[in-house]
């Protein structure tokens, strides 16, 4: 049974955390939401530099859910646009639309056109019943070895800095979801490409960004949940969990000591493990470096995200916020957001200054700026834990791990980093709903 006395801490104010702090607070819970940066939002903050605004690359929800796009129009008020989306890929040295349109195949040169209808008659079908085994099986399977080998291959091994035959299957499950976002859109494979560019289907999504910037959705949540006896701190980390063996009895932060009800986990999983004594059997994140760009002049590129898979380019992605809202730049102007992934080892995260210099040539290959004399600025964010890394051997660390903490009757484990779940925020949202929720019925 619930203790009414004691509060229900909730450690990352991310989308997820703010969800299940707004909820419970909300319906008389005590509670008690902690978090390690100086404001909330995690991986769903926001960057002011002046006039110029920018997300961790390019954040929005999907409204396809009626739940959820009730639940953020609530939050929000008027606070926010439709926009249709509008993405790209650059392989072979040109733009193509993403997802992958009906006419991405008459793009293609001549040769890999005639490949990749070889492989759609006398290739793929062949793959059907193979057994997926990683990241490699699941491309060759629904792709094709052309697109595998000019764009999937490439884009995958730089961005996770892992081969994709070290890469679980998963992760090209949830990387094509993630970024096709849109249910209906089912043109995952070769065969879907044809049957709409025969049908002709039109397929358009539109999705929810709020004025000024993402974060704007996690300050309102983390108001409503104040407003209604939350208590929230930042800058704050746990120092020490008090355990039993079947219970988390207490813990400290900023050298408070506090007995939870409930624990609710949406931080690094790696770190609970650690205050835990429970093994992380090898699971680990990808960390990202941000290098928010303020350009003198608008760019002459109408796609509001790309991705990038060429070996020769150092970023992976780049945004431009101006797609989101003019709010985001000011009159005349306009910005990128280049999205660099490595490791906390590595030289550029501990220089990524160093890496300036190589940004600048890239973008000019890609004609997003003709000279480095049309920057006017380049401001350095270093993300922390922003995405799981899900090698071959991942669900079994997984499970074993999940396993150790559920000794801990009052633990809940939440969120993209708790969860160790690469997700989109819509993700992030129900799962905060749903646990919420949970909660407030076990407790009636």
């Amino acid at each position: 049974m619930s203790d009414k006395t004691k509060p229900i801490v909730v450690i990352g104010a991310g989308i997820t955390g703010c969800v299940v702090a707004y909820k419970l607070a909300s319906a008389g819970k005590k509670v008690i939401l902690i978090e390690k940066g100086n404001e909330v939002g995690g991986l769903a903050r926001t960057f002011r530099y002046g006039d110029f605004i920018f997300d961790i690359g390019p954040h929005r929800f999907y409204i396809g859910n009626k739940e959820i796009f009730s639940f953020i129009c609530e939050i929000l008020k008027e606070d926010y646009r439709i926009i249709q989306r509008n993405t790209s890929v650059f392989f072979l040295g040109k733009y193509h639309a993403w997802p992958l349109n009906p006419w991405i195949l008459f793009n293609l040169p001549i040769s890999i056109l005639f490949k990749s209808f070889y492989e759609l008659l006398f290739v793929l079908p062949g793959k059907r019943r193979k057994k997926i085994k990683h990241f490699k099986d699941y491309i060759m399977k629904y792709y094709g070895p052309t697109l595998y080998n000019i764009f999937f291959r490439n884009y995958t091994q730089k961005f996770l800095n892992l081969s994709p035959e070290e890469t679980h299957a998963n992760w090209a499950k949830e990387a094509i979801k993630r970024t096709i976002i849109d249910e209906r859109m089912a043109s995952r494979n070769l065969w879907e490409i044809l049957r709409m560019t025969f049908l002709f289907f039109p397929l358009r999504t539109e999705f929810l960004y709020p004025t000024g910037g993402i974060d704007l959705l996690c300050h309102r949540l983390a108001e409503r949940a104040k407003e209604s006896g939350a208590e929230i701190y930042v800058d704050s980390r746990i120092e020490k969990l008090n355990l039993s063996s079947r219970k988390i009895e207490g813990l400290i932060f900023d050298h408070k000591a506090v007995e939870p009800d409930k624990l609710i986990w949406t931080g690094n999983l790696q770190n609970l493990c650690e205050l835990s004594n429970v093994p992380i059997n090898g699971l680990n994140y990808l960390d990202l470096i941000l290098y928010n760009v303020v350009v003198k002049r608008p760019i002459n590129k109408d796609f509001q995200w790309c991705y990038y898979g060429s070996e020769d380019l150092v970023f992976s992605r780049v945004t431009l916020p101006s797609r989101f809202s003019q709010d985001l730049v000011s009159k005349g102007r306009d910005s990128l957001c280049v999205e660099v992934t490595c490791n906390e080892s590595d030289l550029w995260w501990k220089d990524p200054e160093s890496l300036i210099g190589r940004i600048k040539e890239d973008l000019i290959k890609v004609g997003l700026i003709e000279t480095s004399a049309d920057i006017d600025n380049v401001y350095i964010e270093k993300i922390s834990n922003a995405y799981p890394i899900y090698t071959r051997d991942y669900p079994q660390h997984l499970c074993q791990v999940k396993e150790s903490l559920s000794k801990f009757e009052n633990l809940s484990l939440a969120g993209r980093t708790g969860l160790f779940w690469y997700n989109n925020m819509d993700d992030s949202i129900e799962n905060g709903l749903n646990l919420a929720e949970d909660i407030i019925l076990e407790a009636s």
